[in-house]
């Protein structure tokens, strides 16, 4: 699937209005359904259903959801942090928890959640069936 702001709306769609796309935000664009968006793009707004793919950043292991950062993709998340006192420190593991709550926390209506982490994706698994 093509990521966040990656398609452009087609002619038909912008001749059949005269919604001035470029002023709208990201969910807000029609053509925007085929795409995929990010803890960016869906800050802040509220969608009826959103989808959530876990990556590899966030596991399950010994009963517990663990967050690695090595396993993500996201630079931004992971790179050490130079504090005023020239200090480096991490915070991976928690913008990553973060990122997470956003996405799971936009879905007015519903959630749709798979993790690719299979332990993970088990115990979601289980624990939907718990709450059934």
């Amino acid at each position: 699937m093509p990521w966040n702001l990656q398609l452009k709306p087609s002619k038909s769609q912008k001749n059949a209005s005269s919604i001035n796309y470029s002023e709208l935000s990201w969910p807000e664009q029609q053509h925007t359904i085929d795409e995929i968006g990010s803890h960016y793009t869906v800050q802040g707004m509220d969608l009826n259903y959103v989808g959530v793919e876990i990556g590899p950043s966030v596991k399950y292991r010994d009963g517990r959801v663990v967050f690695d950062p090595t396993a993500s993709s996201n630079k931004k998340a992971i790179n050490n942090r130079t504090m005023h006192s020239g200090e480096k420190k991490k915070f991976g593991k928690k913008l990553l928890r973060n990122e997470l709550n956003v996405l799971l926390t936009r879905g007015v209506h519903g959630l749709y959640i798979h993790a690719v982490d299979d332990e993970l994706q088990q115990a979601l698994k289980r624990a939907f069936k718990k709450g059934e």
